[in-house]
């Protein structure tokens, strides 16, 4: 297999996650914290249409480049759980500040869980294609080994980046 990076893997299913930099967002107004950043995860799988053609090409290392990403992207999300519990407590005793903060919290929850919802599953849409196209692609048994193990990595990826945006999710509700 040939050397290919997540970079190069990606421009068509923009998993477009900027739930977190909506959740920051929506602290803007309710909290001092408000001059923390705005964080926007983006995770480009695939350019439109050859998601197989790249999964091909990618070799272990491109693999752990894309695990590596991912990982970064699930660090991002938790940084912004706990920018939300450090926001909750830094209005405990300031009136009228608890209902501005859950409204803030709804607003960004709203949001977040359709795009959350959207983006995953266009990209399971797009794996599963890749997967189905895999079967009849013209290569070799190694390298249909080789990219379904990419496949399969990219899955559990995404599964367990589904896991901490619903922590985010949860996080909002409280």
């Amino acid at each position: 297999m040939k050397m290919q990076s997540l970079t190069s893997v990606g421009q068509s299913i923009v998993i477009r996650l900027a739930l977190a930099g909506a959740a920051v967002c929506g602290l803007a107004f309710a909290t001092p914290a408000s001059a923390r950043e705005s964080r926007d995860i983006v995770i480009n799988i695939g350019k439109d249409g050859d998601l197989l053609e790249q999964l091909i090409e990618l070799d272990q290392d491109g693999i752990d480049e894309m695990r590596a990403e991912i990982a970064a992207a699930r660090a991002d999300v938790a940084e912004a759980i706990a920018d939300i519990e450090e926001a909750r407590e830094e209005v405990k005793g300031v009136p009228g500040a608890r209902i501005i903060l859950r409204i803030a919290f709804a607003s960004a929850r709203a949001g977040a869980s359709t795009a959350v919802d959207e983006a995953l599953g266009e990209a399971r849409v797009e794996i599963d294609r890749a997967e189905s196209e895999l079967r009849a692609a013209d290569v070799s048994a190694e390298e249909r080994d080789e990219t379904q193990g990419a496949i399969e990595a990219l899955r559990e990826e995404l599964d367990a980046l589904e896991v901490v945006l619903n922590d985010l999710l949860d996080a909002l509700r409280a």
